[in-house]
């Protein structure tokens, strides 16, 4: 038996400060008490997952001491300061925990619970956790929690084994994280399968403070049940259920600052047009602007003719917030149990407004989030169940869209124009008109989204031990989903016109407009969409003396139709139904084999040839149960394989791809003396009668222990998956047969290996005086190697495609920069364009003495991680703890091209320029530079891709910290409540990276809407 932190209670943040005074004005001791030679020893009791257990007993040993906890799993009693509490629950063995004068006491069932009766969550149900032999982890609801974010993808990176995740965007409503499982196999859709209380949802619309648990399926075994959806993984995730007792009142509420992270840095207006200068005297031109010129950009002392337009601080903040709020009801009696939770989450953005304007055009969301389930013992053996999930989610946006803002930012100089005209309105110009940043995020009108989601869920258990035989049960669900989106577009031209200086008279010249103002203008667009999901499920639990037995049998179906399609071919239901089994088999809890099988299908392919099966084998051998095994200090040894088949139907956007279609308006064609249009008819698509869902044979080898009774445990997980049938369009067939490009048709070509391992490490203890800790640790690796990919054979093996890694780079190979004329004189002969001193040159692959595209090969990484990894604890003692948490990736590249790197791309003083170029570039002065010589425009030779302007995207993130305190149980009950808990965490607080002036997990390109550390405090308040 161990301590275990305290679980968090909730609170207001508004009133941080004051609970924090009062806190600390509190005596944290007891001075007298009524009885001296007893204390009150308040307590929690928690599971290992962290979810209070309710109904455990507690007994003073010797003494005439009871009590039970309630249905938040706490407790009260008073004892003598060294006696010792004895707890017993179902499914728990009856151990002693020493009191050791502690007054408040967290303690952790799980190290010391009967692990013949855990229980893990798997495919279509529960299994006990000794008898699994899948790859399957779970993380607690507490450490999803401690990170303070709308959208639980960005809560799970780094915490559990085989999860890979990457969040490009901070933007509100648009920055949840890219969650792969165990790396990619795919050309197409590695998304797993996500199910929310057992039917396919979105989990980023869910509350943390929702969650009962949240689990992962990574291997075949775990994941055959769920036949063509299986191949990614499965993430499972539980809302929470209510218990027996009283009703249970609890309120968490939080409140963060959220600070930009590595806002784009550009140069300045006097840097710039000295680079403009420099630009041309490298070609040999004169300079382009005078010393006096040069200073009023300096200076400012002409603004309008002379600007220094700071597009980053005119368009951004550096600071905003979000709320996050939550209010359950749980409680209930042997008939009746509930649950219910309302919660509501704030989100702000970071866009600057215009205080004169009169919409809000700034970026926020407003997500309110209704649950309630509710459980009915009809009677002794049918238990009925019933969900609703309600999700409304209000946004409100500039009238441009985050990557149109971003990338004027990147385009327009500060020279180009000044940001507002004399006269109050935007800055223009005859060029890009009306992309002037200020002016996108604040003067175009603005966008309204509102997303609206009814989730409903009828389920029933009926225990048919007293009526057929004993551990046989019959299980029902229903679902019926319905998502509705509406998007209005309030857009709004603003006038462009650029100013032009004062007349004789001292009156504002402006040019002629380029653009008239416009009035707010209007559009809609709206989606919706239901799905109807049914299960029937058949399941046998028995033990006969050693043998261990159990099954399960089940169909299912589901009905998803878009009904707002635009076309009616997307508006035909899509459909999928199929059977699902399991047996399992234990032998005195040690020797363990499981099958696994789907038979399912999909509409999406030819008759006949619609259903496949998909089957899946494992074994297990607890050597530690052995009677042999005598090894004190090792407590748990057990051996895991699996060996199976899955597959994904996920395999294109287009449907029915085993029919042909005809395009009536085709290619155009003129006919007559007045060459009048006519269209002629073409094929479209070209069907395939053969096209099937991908093939996974997947592997996995498993090795679970635990040391010292289970505070030291260790997972581990080799695995290995052969993808097949993938579906991709041929690319060997030449262009003289006559097919059109998009009419080559797709047929299951591609194969894709992938292998790698992941492991988790846990240790949890408390020591006699009360002291609390744990470290968990997690690492995934997994490296995929493309076998077949349809294209044809290049002419060097060094081109070759097949063999590579999804998403990795072919490109040209950098040998630094030319230092002077000679340098180039020596070297190949490069033909994008003649080179200068400074500019890039390349290594000649193929020997030819002339570089060109055959003189590519694979560089770098793929943009998303091979391997991540996480790592952190927790500390406690006497109310208060502290956690921490770091997460980190590896093997990942990241290209930090394109605009605003590419200086002057699109012309002379056209492209704003980002500092980290201009602070490295080329100059006969810095001959050892990081990046090329300037040039006036598109240089061909250096603006091409290649590892120059490839960076390592590994990082080691500082991912969140909390520092919380829990209110002692004698104080709680002089106000009435339960329990208090004060809060202070953080997120992203540092990162350490190779990169520096743009986030790792930026998306290729100089980076976009940026993420946030957040500085979040709140409190947790269980009422009576």
């Amino acid at each position: 038996m161990k301590n275990s932190k305290p679980t968090p209670t909730p609170g207001r943040p508004f009133h941080a400060l004051f609970s924090l005074i009062l806190l600390f004005s509190i005596p944290l001791y007891s001075h007298a008490q009524s009885d001296t030679s007893k204390i009150l020893v308040a307590g929690t009791v928690l599971n290992e997952s962290g979810v209070r257990l309710a109904g455990v007993s507690i007994t003073e040993k010797g003494g005439s001491a009871r009590t039970v906890t309630d249905i938040q799993g706490v407790f009260q009693l008073r004892v003598p300061p060294r006696a010792t509490l004895v707890l017993s629950s179902v499914g728990h063995t009856t151990r002693e925990f020493p009191v050791a004068g502690n007054k408040i006491v967290i303690i952790d069932m799980a190290s010391v619970s009967d692990k013949l009766n855990e229980v893990v969550v798997v495919g279509f149900g529960k299994q006990k956790k000794i008898s699994v032999t899948g790859a399957v982890t779970s993380i607690s609801t507490r450490e999803i929690a401690k990170v303070s974010t709308p959208s639980i993808s960005n809560a799970i990176a780094g915490k559990l084994p085989g999860i890979i995740t990457r969040q490009s965007s901070g933007e509100p409503g648009y920055d949840a994280a890219q969650v792969v499982i165990r790396g990619l196999a795919t050309f197409g859709n590695n998304a797993p399968l996500v199910l929310v209380d057992g039917v396919e949802r979105n989990m980023n619309q869910l509350n943390a403070q929702e969650i009962e648990n949240f689990t992962i399926l990574k291997d075949a075994s775990a994941t055959a049940v769920y036949g063509v959806r299986g191949a990614n993984g499965v993430i499972l995730i539980n809302t929470r259920r209510g218990a027996t007792g009283k009703p249970q009142v609890t309120f968490r509420t939080e409140t963060a600052s959220l600070q930009a992270l590595r806002l784009p840095k550009y140069i300045n207006a006097g840097e710039y047009a000295n680079l403009m200068n420099e630009a041309r005297v490298n070609v040999g031109q004169a300079p382009r602007w005078s010393e006096e010129e040069l200073e009023k950009f300096r200076s400012g002392s002409d603004p309008y003719l002379y600007p220094n337009s700071d597009w980053t601080s005119a368009v951004l903040k550096t600071n905003t917030w979000q709320t996050i709020n939550n209010l359950s009801v749980t409680g209930g009696t042997d008939v009746i149990k509930y649950y219910t939770n309302v919660g509501f989450t704030l989100q702000d953005g970071l866009y600057k407004q215009d205080p004169s304007y009169e919409y809000s055009t700034n970026a926020k969301i407003k997500r309110y989030n209704f649950r309630s389930n509710v459980d009915i013992q009809l009677s002794k053996n049918l238990l009925m169940q019933l969900g609703l999930g309600g999700i409304i989610q209000n946004g409100n946006y500039p009238g441009f869209s985050a990557p149109d803002i971003f990338n004027a930012m990147k385009i327009i100089s500060p020279i180009a124009y000044p940001i507002r005209n004399p006269d109050g309105t935007p800055g223009g110009s005859s060029t890009y008109v009306g992309w002037n940043p200020w002016a996108r995020a604040t003067q175009s009108g603005y966008t309204t989204q509102d997303n609206s989601t009814l989730q409903g869920t009828f389920g029933a258990r009926w225990d048919l031990s007293s009526l057929v035989t004993e551990g046989l049960s019959l299980r029902g669900l229903f679902s019926y989903d319905r998502n509705a989106s509406v998007s209005n577009v309030r857009h709004k031209a603003f006038l462009v016109k650029r100013y032009e200086g004062k007349d004789a008279d001292g009156n504002d010249i402006y040019s002629n407009p380029y653009r008239e103002e416009q009035p707010l203008a209007y559009s809609a667009s709206s989606s919706s969409d239901r799905a109807i999901y049914m299960e029937a499920q058949l399941n046998y639990e028995r033990v006969y003396g050693d043998h261990a037995l159990t099954g399960m049998l089940l169909y299912n179906q589901r009905d998803y139709v878009a009904l707002t399609a635009g076309q009616s071919l997307t508006n035909l239901p899509y459909r999928r139904q199929g059977l699902a089994g399991r047996v399992t088999y234990a032998y005195d809890n040690r020797y363990l084999a499981e099958l696994n099988m789907g038979y399912n299908g999909s509409e999406n392919f030819p008759k006949g040839k619609r259903f496949g099966f998909f089957p899946a084998v494992s074994a297990g051998w607890v050597l530690s149960n052995e009677k042999f095994w005598n090894v004190g200090f090792i407590s748990n040894v057990k051996l895991r394989g699996s060996y199976g088949l899955v597959g994904n139907d996920q395999i294109s956007g287009a449907r029915f791809l085993f029919l042909s279609t005809t395009r009536l308006n085709g290619q155009q064609y003129r006919f007559g003396l007045e060459q009048q249009t006519y269209y002629g008819m073409e094929e479209e698509q070209i069907g395939n009668p053969d096209v099937t869902w991908e093939k996974a044979r997947k592997m996995n080898l498993g090795l679970d222990l635990g040391f010292f009774n289970d505070r030291i445990t260790l997972q581990v997980d080799a695995f290995k998956e052969n993808r097949r049938n993938i579906l991709l369009q041929q690319k060997t067939v030449p262009s003289v047969t006559g097919f059109y490009p998009w009419s080559i048709p797709y047929g299951n070509f591609g194969i894709v290996e992938n292998k790698g391992i992941d492991a988790l490490l846990e240790i949890k203890n408390t020591t006699e005086s009360g002291f609390f800790y744990t470290f968990r640790s997690n690492f995934t690796f997994a490296r995929n190697k493309v076998i077949e990919d349809a294209t044809p054979n290049p002419p060097y093996s060094y081109l070759q495609t097949r063999g590579l890694r999804l998403g990795q780079t072919v490109s040209l190979v950098s040998d630094g920069l030319f230092k002077d004329q000679s340098d180039i004189d020596h070297s190949p002969r490069q033909t994008f364009a003649i080179p200068r001193p400074g500019d890039i040159k390349y290594r000649d692959i193929n020997s030819d003495g002339v570089i060109d595209s055959y003189d590519r090969l694979p560089i770098g990484n793929p943009r998303l991680p091979e391997m991540t990894f996480g790592f952190g604890g927790t500390l406690a003692y006497g109310g208060f703890d502290l956690s921490v948490y770091f997460t980190g990736a590896a093997g990942t590249s990241i290209h930090i091209a394109g605009a605003s790197m590419y200086a002057f791309a699109d012309g002379l003083g056209v492209n704003n320029v980002m500092r980290e170029y201009y602070d490295n570039r080329w100059t006969p002065n810095n001959p050892n530079a990081r990046y090329p010589a300037i040039d006036v425009g598109n240089n061909p030779n250096n603006y091409t891709t290649s590892d120059f302007w490839m960076r390592n995207g590994n990082y080691l993130r500082l991912r969140n910290a909390e520092i919380g305190y829990n209110l002692p149980q004698r104080l709680n009950d002089r106000v009435g409540i339960r329990g208090f808990r004060i809060f202070i965490n953080a997120v992203n607080l540092y990162t350490w990276d190779h990169i520096g002036f743009m986030d790792p997990e930026s998306n290729d390109g100089t980076g976009g809407y940026p993420l946030q550390r957040s500085l979040n405090a709140g409190v947790q308040v269980d009422f009576k």
